[in-house]
């Protein structure tokens, strides 16, 4: 189901006005393999843009290890600064993968079996018994272990993979698991998070970036800084000296696509005006 608007949204005193107007988010990835660089963080790059596309203004991308301490001190801080917490990794059989009763104990909740998520898991490995992939489609305990959630969560549907994700409500905070594997992450994500956290946003965004004739930023910043407002991000994106123009990222929302071009469209006019 989806959500209602009627939230308190987290507003950061440190944010560009801009942003101050949106719903606030963080994205968390959790793995050794992640801290310790042995696999590239793709997830939180793909999740964060799908985010700010949405309306999201995406506070946070930060990586934890599989240690409980850390996975459940990341949880308590960010639910203090943002509205929505996405989570990627440690949702497997393994003993490494503790994220969903991490949570559960930074939400003071019990960790259950989730009669859904395990219809979800047995229904996983009896079509690979049927199809000749495993010798066994019983549930042993390991496999019974990724249908355990924290108590009132949703569990979110793997349509690639074993592991089922959480939904979990605390309060006026969202948190959604998802697998740290990037095929069952995407469709997840897809599939299962953005049509619930849509509603939280009623805006969609567009960015254009434009080339002005200018070669100092120095300078081209006093410009923008005479034009800025709550309306729309302007972002210089200078290349280093020697070259002729400076782009410059106008970013604007709307409820329509055509309302957050003409913000942009306003703006590049007054920009423009002020370059000589």
């Amino acid at each position: 189901a989806g959500l209602s608007r009627r939230r308190s949204r987290v507003r950061s005193s440190s944010a560009p006005p801009f942003f101050n107007l949106m719903f606030n988010s963080s994205v968390i990835s959790i793995g050794r393999e992640i801290i310790s660089g042995i696999t590239t963080d793709t997830n939180s790059s793909f999740i964060a843009k799908k985010l700010y596309d949405m309306g999201f203004y995406n506070r946070f991308i930060i990586s934890v290890d599989d240690c409980e301490e850390d996975i459940i001190s990341a949880i308590k801080y960010y639910l203090n600064k943002v509205d929505v917490i996405i989570t990627t990794g440690g949702l497997g059989p393994t003993f490494d993968d503790m994220t969903l009763s991490c949570i559960a104990k930074a939400l003071n909740r019990k960790l259950e079996l989730n009669t859904k998520a395990l219809e979800m898991v047995e229904k996983f490995y009896s079509d690979l018994y049927r199809s000749n992939m495993i010798a066994s489609p019983n549930m042993n305990y390991k496999r019974k272990k990724m249908a355990y959630l924290p108590k009132g969560s949703i569990p979110l549907r793997n349509s690639v993979g074993a592991a089922c994700g959480a939904y979990i409500q605390e309060d006026n905070k969202h948190i959604f698991c998802l697998p740290g594997v990037p095929k069952e992450m995407k469709p997840m994500l897809e599939n299962e998070v953005l049509s619930r956290i849509k509603p939280l946003s009623t805006s969609i965004r567009i960015s254009r970036t434009y080339d002005f004739a200018i070669n100092d930023e120095t300078i081209l910043s006093k410009f923008i800084d005479k034009i800025k407002d709550n309306q729309v991000y302007i972002k210089s994106l200078p290349t280093g000296f020697g070259f002729k123009n400076i782009g410059v990222r106008f970013t604007a929302s709307g409820k329509t696509k055509e309302e957050a071009l003409a913000k942009i469209e306003a703006k590049r006019k007054e920009l423009q005006k002020l370059i000589p």
